[in-house]
């Protein structure tokens, strides 16, 4: 019996089985509800939205910072080569999603705006905090790149290693403030959001056009990653099924672990045997495991596009979509290492240059955490290909910087 109900309470304590409780119940049971009630959730919906615009500069710079600063020994050409290489690689893989979705979505029968087209906003917040950010997403930006490459240009050795010390303090100060203040109302954020959409009528649309497009990017990642994998091998049969034989057992290990950090052991391994190098694995897969993510870059865009076209916005011109690309590559470097971290910082990016609504964006966060065993799968994977097909580039200003 305590066993049953030791799964159970687990269960309940899960992230995405809570996030997925919340949209079946506001479809199924939004109605019941009276539109004074649905305010009141919506407007603790947008409270709480509020409250993590005004703080994202802060987790923005953190994180960037800690990042940027991670880079110890390596020269300075190394450090501008790697991260070249991610941003290069994240950047294909949000541009890739960009040609799927041009190609694909006007095939995809039912992936339109028209059941949205009768739907009529009745529901607004009772009252609004009114907050502002205190620092725009893109200074924070610029800020927390500065600061983190100028720590490793510092002369003085103790002011080094003590400027270092202060900005992983800081980035895990902020990590605690979004486990403790953020991640556990998080279902109310996705409630509120999601009992607003049921009442436009819109909900129940949504998330039937949304299984076709699940689909694609399940093939997308797929297809995406077995090319990369037969990229580095040369596309020689033998060495392309032996490199992603070696690194499956890291994928699935992110699979059920959703944390890439946590799989890093398993992930450095593989790669050690793929690369038939110890050295370079070493230094490769440490410092790119939390910004070189192939399966959000590949998600999270197709999903925003799928997102804009059922509710109605136009689909981006390539001129929109390329500064959506260069600031999600940028703010990709802040990620938290948290539930939902991978898109947390990149919703104001969407708002901003895609023009998704606050509703949709939430939608996609609850998307991207009940997809997140898949995505860091993808992610695990993404590095271990990231790690062959840099070698010969990044290889030799390793060893020249040790």
């Amino acid at each position: 019996m305590s066993i049953v109900c030791s799964v159970k309470n687990l269960i309940l304590k899960n992230l995405p089985f809570q996030l997925l409780l919340c949209l079946v119940g506001g479809l199924f049971f939004g109605d019941f509800l009276s539109n004074h009630t649905v305010s009141l959730f919506y407007t603790a919906s947008t409270f709480i939205k509020d409250i993590l615009m005004f703080v994202l500069p802060v987790i923005i710079f953190s994180y960037l910072l800690a990042a940027l600063a991670s880079f110890d020994k390596q020269g300075p050409l190394l450090i501008v080569a790697i991260l070249g290489l991610v941003v290069l690689s994240n950047a294909v893989s949000v541009l890739t999603a960009f040609g799927v979705s041009y190609l694909v979505f006007p095939w995809l029968g039912g992936l339109s705006s028209q059941g949205l087209a009768v739907a009529k906003e009745s529901i607004y917040p009772v009252w609004s905090l009114g907050l502002s950010p205190f620092l725009s997403p893109d200074r924070a930006l610029l800020a927390g790149i500065t600061a983190g490459l100028l720590i490793n240009f510092v002369p003085s050795s103790y002011l080094k290693k003590q400027s270092k010390m202060w900005a992983f303090r800081l980035r895990d100060w902020t990590t605690i403030g979004l486990k403790k203040g953020f991640i556990p109302f998080l279902p109310v954020y996705v409630l509120g959001f999601v009992l607003k959409l049921d009442r436009d009528g819109s909900l129940g649309l949504l998330i039937q056009n949304y299984g076709k497009v699940f689909l694609v990017g399940c093939l997308l990642i797929f297809s995406y990653l077995l090319f990369l994998y037969g990229l580095a091998a040369g596309f020689n049969r033998c060495l392309w099924v032996s490199y992603i034989r070696e690194m499956l057992p890291a994928g699935l290990t992110g699979f059920s672990t959703m944390s890439s950090a946590a799989t890093m052991p398993i992930t450095l391994a593989a790669t050690e045997k793929n690369l038939n190098d110890r050295a370079y694995a070493d230094f490769v897969i440490p410092v790119t495991v939390n910004i070189h993510l192939v399966g959000d870059g590949l998600n999270i865009s197709l999903t925003a596009l799928a997102l804009l076209i059922i509710s109605g916005q136009p689909f981006p011109d390539i001129a929109t979509y390329l500064v959506f690309t260069f600031y999600y590559c940028l703010v990709k470097f802040s990620c938290a290492g948290i539930p939902g971290g991978g898109v947390l910082v990149i919703l104001p990016v969407i708002q901003a240059y895609l023009g998704l609504s606050p509703e949709m964006t939430s939608l996609l966060a609850t998307i991207y955490i009940l997809q997140d065993p898949i995505l860091t799968g993808a992610n695990v994977m993404g590095n271990g290909a990231f790690a062959l097909l840099t070698r010969k580039i990044l290889n030799p200003l390793y060893k020249k910087a040790n």
